[in-house]
């Protein structure tokens, strides 16, 4: 019996290859529309597999897959033709086997990876039947930490895997996972996940897990851009971020911006406000007041009780700040210049430290 879906693999790799060969299933519960179509399968006179005339036809029964293969009498080569034909068709059989013996977390991540084109997708999905189409985002888990365990088998063990996500073990310290995102799954939710995931990785065994996360897309054909996004993601987030462990890749609009400017760009531009003349006021002490200020949202108060200093010493520092660089952080144009010149900073002194340490 030849299912359908290798059935429409045949007739599309004929017509690709435009070789005017008709295929009719021998299955009699395959429903036939052409009558002629009809008669010949059920024709007495294909029992070996030799091209025989049937109805006018040039035919040609073949075992493996049970199919009838058909051509005009006088086409040029026919014989010739219908024989090829039948060899192809077995050799397609073969390897439908073998790739059916693929686990679906292979077949995926040879599709993260790149290594299946747009020609194959649609063979591949009918292989495997998967849906090619539907929303889905990919989610990168690293534990750096799992010497004595894979991080496959840690959160092959621990995590929550819905039937329709698929957990791909990419290295020894890296899985992928594909998470459908087709039930409503937003960026929210995802991040919501990975946190929970974190603390059970930490809780269960006191290791720590960096989670990059991709943008949802549409296409199976698209996976490869939301892997490139998780992980371009991770390498952005532990830049600006370290001590936050979980970095989605549509959140980090502002990080990437600066990581890709020019070199001579930013160093430019960061000479404005970080000189000889602005070092001593830019000390440790001031940057800590000043990143705490941004994370307590400009609040003064707040950013005192975080600090354990009086409010109207916070005021002083930052007073003093405006006298020496001319921007007030109490206000917004100002705050966001000096946050957007602190990341690049932040991504500069990355560069710097990596170059150095290639030399």
């Amino acid at each position: 019996m030849l299912d359908q879906i290798t059935m429409d693999q045949i007739i599309r790799t004929f017509a690709k290859m435009e070789i005017p060969v008709k295929v009719i299933d021998r299955n009699p519960n395959a429903v036939l529309t052409d009558p002629e179509d009809v008669a010949i399968r059920s024709s007495p006179l294909l029992r070996d597999e030799r091209p025989g005339l049937v109805r006018g036809k040039l035919c040609l029964r073949v075992h493996h897959p049970d199919v009838i293969l058909c051509c005009e009498r006088n086409l040029s080569g026919g014989r010739e033709i219908l024989i090829l034909a039948s060899a192809m068709l077995r050799q397609m059989q073969i390897t439908r086997s073998h790739e059916k013996e693929e686990s679906e977390p292979d077949v995926y991540k040879q599709i993260l990876l790149g290594n299946v084109t747009g020609e194959d997708m649609d063979t591949i999905c009918d292989m495997q039947h998967m849906n090619r189409y539907g929303e889905r985002r990919v989610m990168i888990f690293h534990i750096l930490q799992s010497e004595a365990k894979k991080t496959y088998d840690i959160l092959k063990e621990i995590a929550p895997v819905e039937s329709s996500d698929v957990l791909v073990d990419l290295d020894r310290h890296t899985v992928v996972m594909v998470r459908d995102c087709s039930g409503g799954d937003t960026l929210d939710d995802a991040l919501q996940y990975a946190r929970a995931l974190q603390e059970t990785v930490m809780g269960e065994t006191a290791r720590t897990m960096t989670v990059g996360i991709g943008n949802c897309v549409s296409d199976m054909i698209q996976l490869p851009e939301s892997y490139r996004e998780a992980r371009r993601a991770i390498e952005v987030g532990r830049t600006f971020s370290p001590e936050t462990y979980i970095y989605a890749y549509s959140q980090l609009l502002l990080e990437r911006f600066l990581m890709e400017l020019p070199e001579n760009t930013a160093a430019n531009y960061l000479h404005i406000l970080f000189n000889q003349k602005t070092d001593k006021i830019l000390n440790e002490e001031m940057l800590y007041t000043i990143e705490t200020f941004f994370k307590k949202d400009l609040n003064l108060s707040d950013t005192a009780r975080q600090l354990y200093i009086h409010r109207n010493t916070l005021v002083y520092r930052l007073d003093k700040l405006y006298r020496n660089t001319g921007l007030d952080l109490r206000k917004f144009d100002d705050a966001v210049t000096f946050k957007v010149f602190m990341e690049l900073k932040k991504s500069r002194a990355k560069e710097m430290i990596e170059e150095d340490g290639s030399t």
